[in-house]
């Protein structure tokens, strides 16, 4: 069954949290050398989930207001990144973000550009944004490159209801969103190392994946046995990311 873009994740928000990869700290300097980001500046992040990008901006001193839908998963980030003073969640979607007008001054968006309205999330960015801001959109994007990376894909597509990158249309619908200003793209490679149980708990964060006690998980968890036995080394398997970062005025 269909979940829509808001409850989808709702089972999923604690192992989204735990196993999703980071973003990489190359970000932050990009950004500070590339459109002149620093310490006064304002910054949304919209669809902030479980807050692993909006963790990124705190960790550099960055006021951060961060725009979740999904109760579930903006408890997980009220619960995680309650030290951080310089932190307000909001209750809101990318379409209706519940934010002052021309209040901000960089929009971010990691990982959840595929499931908004775009003309409805245009009107309302250009409404919230300061004149001089940036729009930023970011994915983390798994590799294909090794023998065990495309194992996993080939997992991963048997259970996915949807693709939601898929590089040829989202550069079209990108553009199209971020212009007419000019887009600039940069990637960053990262990467990491995970156990069998991360692996499986890193699927599990999928918002296609069974969890436990559904049909299928059983037969989940043994195919994640069977791909780590075939590819580990030393207990761990590599997952080989390139962060993908698209951006613009916004004018």
């Amino acid at each position: 069954m269909n979940k829509s873009p808001i409850s989808r994740f709702s089972n999923h928000s604690e192992d989204y949290q735990k196993y999703r990869p980071r973003y990489p700290e190359a970000i932050i300097t990009y950004l500070e050398q590339n459109i002149g980001l620093h310490k006064d500046k304002l910054i949304a992040d919209i669809g902030s989930g479980t807050g692993i990008f909006t963790e990124l901006l705190l960790k550099n001193d960055y006021r951060v207001l961060a725009v979740e839908p999904n109760e579930q998963m903006r408890n997980q980030a009220e619960i995680r990144l309650n030290q951080y003073e310089k932190l307000d969640h909001i209750t809101g979607t990318a379409e209706q973000t519940n934010l002052a007008d021309h209040s901000v001054d960089l929009i971010t968006v990691a990982q959840s550009f595929h499931w908004f309205d775009l003309e409805q999330t245009k009107t309302e960015f250009k409404r919230i944004l300061k004149p001089g801001g940036h729009v930023l959109l970011v994915w983390n994007i798994l590799q294909q490159k090794s023998q065990f990376l495309k194992a996993y894909q080939a997992l991963k597509d048997q259970y996915a209801d949807r693709k939601p990158y898929v590089e040829k249309l989202e550069n079209t619908r990108i553009e199209t969103f971020l212009g007419p200003a000019a887009t600039v793209r940069q990637e960053i490679y990262h990467s990491r190392l995970l156990n069998k149980d991360e692996l499986l708990g890193y699927f599990r964060s999928s918002s296609y994946s069974p969890v436990q006690g559904e049909s299928g998980y059983e037969k989940l968890v043994a195919e994640i046995d069977q791909i780590f036995s075939e590819h580990e080394q030393n207990g761990f398997v590599k997952l080989e990311y390139d962060a993908k970062l698209f951006f613009s005025s916004f004018k």
